[in-house]
């Protein structure tokens, strides 16, 4: 799937809105140049996905997704920008806070529900995931329960 084909396609959709990518997606190699997530050193990045493996060991049926904070098309570039990671999983936010807490150096500033302040990461137009399937914010949000989304920000 080329997902920077289909950023161009909704280009119109996007505008100023935020963007959700499925984490594999966001962190492929055929889209590294194009994808800058705020921790972008590679050893970190490898603790950020361990942390992350711990969480999938604790939820099989967890989706994880980028949620962008900038989409910039520059001439014929484009320069996708991410803080934030959203989390649909069953586990607990205590579980979730221990599971960094061995990990200091990649902890979120902080870790909410998505139901406790839903427009916390602005305004959401679309989700992209691995599959190539792009849905707008209501259709991605209803097929999950929103109690269920967690918001990881790094600042």
């Amino acid at each position: 799937m080329d997902l920077i084909k289909l950023i161009n396609k909704y280009k119109d959709e996007i505008s100023n809105d935020s963007i959700l990518i499925e984490y594999n997606l966001f962190f492929s190699e055929d889209v590294k140049k194009y994808c800058k997530f705020v921790i972008d050193e590679y050893e970190e990045l490898e603790k950020l996905n361990n942390v992350l493996l711990k969480l999938k060991e604790l939820d099989k049926d967890i989706e994880i997704y980028v949620c962008t904070y900038g989409v910039d098309f520059i001439e014929s570039e484009i320069h996708i920008y991410g803080d934030t990671l959203w989390i649909n999983t069953k586990t607990e936010l205590e579980k979730i806070y221990e599971c960094f807490r061995n990990c200091r150096i990649v902890e979120p500033s902080d870790i909410v529900m998505l139901c406790e302040n839903e427009g916390i990461d602005g305004t959401v137009a679309l989700a992209f995931s691995m599959e190539g399937k792009v849905e707008n914010y209501t259709s991605f949000i209803e097929k999950r329960q929103i109690n269920k989304i967690k918001s990881l920000y790094w600042d």
